[in-house]
C-alpha cells in the first residue's frame, strides 16, 4: 500500500498515536487529514523517496527470481542453492549501493536546507512600497481594518512581499498598538518557505528514517535468508569462488599497471 511521509508539529492521539517531532508513514487520505487539521506537515523528498523506491523494486525482483530458481526442475539442487547464493550476494550488494546513496543524498539535502534557513529574498521597489502602504494605512486607519485588507491579498501575495512585511514586523505592531494581537496570526503565512522546519524533518530522518524497509523485513522473514537454508558446502564454494575471482582481479589489475 501506499503511503505518505508526515513529520508531526503536535502529537496526535486519536487513531494511533503520534508524537510530535517525528516522522511517520501514514496512508494518504490520513496524512491529508493531519496537514489539513494542523497537526503535521509533508514530509517527502522525491530523492530519497527515489532510493527507497529502486530498493523496494530490488527486493520484488529478488523474491520473483528467488522463486523461478526454486521451481527450475533442470538445476539440481546443488544448483539451485548456488544461483540462490549468487542472487542473495547481488541483492545484498545493491541495495547496500542503494542505502549509501540515500544517505549521502540525505546530508546533502540538509545541508542545502540548513544554507537557505539564513536566506532571505531580496526587497523588490513594489515590496518596500506595499510595506510603506501598510504603515501609512496604520497611521490613518483602524487597524482591525488594515489587517483584514492584508490578509485578504495573502493568498496571491508574492514572496518578496511577504519577506518585507516580515522584516517591518515591528513597525507594523508598534503603530497597531493595543490591535496588535490581529497581526501575529499572519506570521505563519508570511513565511516564504521553511528551510528551518526542512532541516529538523531531514534531521529526525536522518535518525529514524530506513530505506530499506522492505529488504530488512525479507532478510527477516523470506525463506532464502533463514539460517541453515543454504547448504555448508554450498556456502563454502560459493565463498570460495568469490575469493578467487578477487584474486584473479588484482593479479589482471596489477598487470595492467
Amino acid at each position: 500500500m501506499e503511503m505518505n511521509n508526515v513529520y508531526m508539529l503536535r502529537d496526535h492521539h486519536a487513531d494511533q498515536s503520534r508524537k510530535a517531532g517525528y516522522v511517520y508513514a501514514v496512508e494518504p487520505e490520513r496524512a491529508a487529514e493531519l496537514i489539513a487539521e494542523g497537526y503535521a506537515v509533508k514530509a517527502d523528498f522525491p530523492t530519497l523517496n527515489n532510493y527507497q523506491l529502486q530498493i523496494d523494486r530490488a527486493v520484488e525482483v529478488y523474491r520473483e527470481h528467488a522463486d523461478r530458481i526454486e521451481k527450475n526442475a533442470v538445476m539440481s539442487a546443488h544448483e539451485r542453492q548456488y544461483k540462490i547464493a549468487e542472487a542473495r550476494a547481488q541483492l545484498d550488494e545493491t541495495v547496500a549501493m542503494l542505502k549509501a546513496g540515500y544517505q549521502t543524498e540525505l546530508k546533502a539535502l540538509s545541508i542545502v536546507s540548513a544554507q537557505k534557513a539564513f536566506k532571505t529574498e531580496a526587497p523588490t521597489p513594489e515590496a518596500q512600497a506595499f510595506a510603506d502602504g501598510v504603515l501609512i494605512q496604520l497611521r490613518t486607519n483602524d487597524p482591525a481594518d488594515v489587517a483584514a485588507l492584508i490578509r485578504a491579498q495573502l493568498p496571491a501575495m508574492d514572496g518578496p512581499t511577504k519577506t518585507e512585511l516580515l522584516r517591518r514586523f515591528d513597525e507594523i505592531k508598534a503603530l497597531a498598538g493595543s490591535k496588535a494581537a490581529l497581526f501575529d496570526d499572519m506570521t505563519a503565512q508570511l513565511k516564504v518557505g521553511d528551510s528551518a522546519l526542512e532541516y529538523k524533518i531531514l534531521t529526525q530522518i536522518q535518525k529514524d528514517g530506513n530505506a530499506g524497509v522492505a529488504y530488512d523485513h525479507l532478510t527477516k522473514t523470506h525463506r532464502t535468508y533463514q539460517p541453515g537454508y543454504l547448504a555448508a558446502e554450498v556456502s563454502a564454494q560459493y565463498r570460495s569462488d568469490r575469493e578467487y575471482e578477487a584474486a584473479m582481479e588484482a593479479l589482471r589489475a596489477g598487470e595492467s599497471e
